[in-house]
């Protein structure tokens, strides 16, 4: 872990922000000029070559929840001339400053007590919450008359231009998960990053930035479908329609896909079955050619059904979809594993819980963990692979692993690097030596793969001292090379118990049935000989 820069309970130094929000621009201006829009190349450049209080001030907008403030609200010791700042950043069109806003954007700022002052309020409806009183107000008036009001009182600023500063921030760290608390976690020792080349940028061209924006907007539209519904068919239109092969283009196939997928499963949920098979059909991501065969045979459309459960036996996409036509149509078809029965009289709260109990009653160890377990161990092994300096899969300075870490050609790209990684560990003590020192040389560095937390309840010494070393090298060999499929899906327990035995343990309560992925994961356990086994609970007749 690096050094802490920053200590809880103690105001940061006061060129914190503005040094952090420099060094990022000065990394976007540089390796996206050309590709931006021209009009957030200028809001980057006229941000650095502001004053140093236009710098604070605007650095401290950006980590706040705005887009508008109420400059009363606005008190930070390192901007020295708060309105000098306020009217710069006006001048330099970062900022507007007292300019229309929706009325719920202003009300939302105001206190109750301001509310109040500013508006003449029937006495029933003043003496009810603020949030009755916003909804009177916003029912009865326009958002004009509401802004008139508000500025006869009180004053505003406005971030221009918001959708510049998110998307400033996804080409930094690459995604839209992470955002500027992604620095100050880092600088409290919260969190650590690997130092990894960056080979290339995100985005080469100006045409793959947008239709990667273009991707995200079509994807944003489809989660407001309940409260817009009427934009199904142009959505689905839209994204049917084939993506034009450009640099770029597979990621944005990618989302599309999703999209697509996404798309068929609200429309499901409205019961709109022609409309989610016209979507599934236009994505490969399981489990789309699934939910076709379910809706086709509901359907009574038989030729149809079975047509796509001969095309998709003949040449399935994924393990689970396999284990789908096996199944579909034939309750208890396919491989069945190893299930014990508990009766039980009522549910506990939690059944993993319950069933870790009875099982280490008489000695032993066990821990609810699910995926995490192997998934960190996994990465603890072929961390030098994780983070492989290959072309594309770094574009910034703030990565928890590749781009395509859990794509289907993750392992394709680096297959040669861990057959050579795992050569090289080939024997029980080199293996055991390799994982510890990781461990302990990357304490604390963010890895999607790998949970510090499970290995501060357990230690890593513990783990190897319980697991197996071959049955550890079957299992990591084998989820490395299908990270794409197989990375959910393990079972809940693990299980040591006093006489050295493991196990791996799937709890299902009264009500519940293994999914297909966790049934993949027991057809892959019988194929290597990995003790595992379901415990299904139930209520006693």
């Amino acid at each position: 872990m690096t050094e802490s820069i920053l200590t809880p309970q103690n105001p940061a130094p006061a060129d914190y922000y503005q040094n952090n929000f420099c060094s990022v621009f000065e990394f976007v201006l540089a390796r996206f000029q050309g590709i931006a829009d021209d009009s957030i190349i200028t809001d980057l450049q006229s941000y650095l070559g502001a004053s140093s209080d236009a710098q604070r001030l605007f650095a401290r907008l950006l980590t706040r929840k705005g887009p508008t403030f109420l400059t009363a609200s606005l008190k930070y010791a390192e901007v020295s001339k708060l309105d000098l700042a306020i009217s710069e950043l006006s001048d330099l069109n970062l900022l507007k400053i007292s300019s229309p806003v929706p009325g719920d954007q202003l009300l939302t700022l105001l206190t109750k007590a301001q509310i109040l002052d500013y508006f003449a309020l029937p006495k029933a409806v003043a003496k009810t919450s603020k949030g009755d009183i916003v909804e009177y107000l916003l029912s009865g008036g326009s958002d004009l008359q509401i802004f008139q009001r508000c500025a006869k009182h009180t004053r505003w600023i406005t971030v221009a231009a918001p959708d510049h500063w998110w998307l400033i921030s996804t080409l930094y760290f690459g995604n839209s998960g992470q955002d500027w608390s992604t620095f100050v976690r880092r600088d409290l020792g919260q969190l650590a990053y690997e130092n990894v080349a960056l080979q290339s940028q995100q985005f080469e061209t100006r045409q793959a930035l947008q239709g990667h924006q273009e991707e995200r907007f079509f994807s944003s539209l489809i989660y407001r479908l309940d409260e817009f519904p009427f934009l199904a068919d142009a959505l689905l239109e839209k994204l049917a329609s084939t993506v034009v092969t450009s640099q770029g283009s597979r990621s944005r196939h990618r989302l599309r896909q999703r999209s697509l997928l996404r798309l068929g499963k609200w429309a499901e949920k409205e019961k709109l079955l022609d409309f989610a098979l016209a979507a599934y059909a236009g994505t490969d991501i399981p489990p789309a050619r699934e939910r076709r065969a379910r809706i086709l045979t509901k359907e009574k459309k038989v030729e149809e059904a079975n047509a796509l459960l001969k095309e998709m036996q003949s040449a399935p996409i994924s393990a689970t979809e396999r284990l789908f036509v096996e199944r579909f149509g034939n309750r208890g078809g396919g491989y069945q594993p190893p299930t014990t029965i508990i009766e039980i009289e009522d549910t506990p709260e939690s059944v993993e819980d319950f069933v870790l109990m009875e099982l280490i009653q008489e000695g032993g160890w066990g821990v609810h963990s699910e995926n995490l377990m192997l998934k960190t161990l996994t990465g603890l092994i072929y961390w030098p692979i994780c983070f492989a300096p290959i072309t594309g899969a770094f574009t910034n300075p703030f990565q928890s692993g590749p781009h395509d870490l859990f794509e289907t050609d993750f392992f394709l790209q680096r297959m040669d690097a861990i057959v050579a990684l795992e050569a090289s560990v080939s024997s029980d003590a080199d293996f055991v030596a390799h994982i510890t020192r990781v461990a302990t040389e990357k304490q604390g560095i963010a890895n999607r793969l790998v949970s510090w937390g499970l290995l501060e309840s357990i230690p890593v010494d513990e783990w190897l001292s319980a697991i197996p070393i071959a049955q550890l090298r079957q299992l990591s060999h084998f989820l490395i090379r299908n990270l794409s499929e197989y990375r959910r899906g393990f079972p809940d327990l693990f299980v040591c118990y006093e006489s050295g035995r493991v196990e791996y343990v799937e709890v299902k309560g009264p009500t519940d049935q293994l999914q297909p992925q966790q049934r993949a994961w027991f057809e892959e356990f019988n194929r290597m000989n990995v003790p595992a086994r379901v415990i299904k609970l139930q209520l006693c007749k």
